[in-house]
């Protein structure tokens, strides 16, 4: 009765703790164990570390968010540049996803040659002028992250 009894303050007790996963809605054909998830900060020293190192289950905030369709986000890495999270099979989650939100994402990181045709692709999806478009000359090596899983806070529905 002890054991049970035990059984169930511990189960009340990790259902309280951290974030309330009714908050939020997985994207992808895979479901995402945010009590997994590392930091990006962790999962770039990891792979620093240990370059073979691919598979992971991190959190960050969103930067941006496809704006055609919801077909990739970008996250911000500690040095300040953005990191494309690309979703397989080109799943899609909500364009109007809220930046600043932590997101969940479960995949694999892998460094890629971006074409100058891709690169400007992402900008123009991502709503940017011309001007800043027409700046891609070259084509960029780049870490991506392709994700099969995303866990991102749910929108608010509009109240009538």
């Amino acid at each position: 009765m002890k054991l049970i009894s035990l059984a169930v303050v511990v189960l009340l007790l990790l259902s309280c703790s951290g974030k309330s996963n009714s908050d939020y809605k997985n994207y992808g054909p895979s479901q995402v164990d945010s009590t997994k998830a590392i930091s990006l900060d962790d999962m770039l020293l990891t792979l620093e570390q240990n370059p073979s190192a691919d598979t992971f289950t991190f959190y960050a905030p969103i930067e941006e968010v496809c704006q055609a369709a919801g077909c990739w986000a970008n996250v911000k890495k500690p040095n300040g540049e953005l990191m494309r999270v690309r979703f397989k099979d080109h799943f899609l989650i909500p364009p109007k996803t809220r930046t600043g939100e932590i997101a969940y994402f479960y995949g694999a990181a892998y460094w890629d040659t971006i074409s100058v045709d891709l690169q400007k692709h992402f900008l123009e999806d991502a709503g940017k002028s011309q001007q800043e478009i027409d700046k891609i000359t070259e084509p960029s090596f780049e870490l991506n992250f392709e994700a099969v899983g995303v866990l991102v806070k749910k929108l608010k529905s509009k109240s009538k």
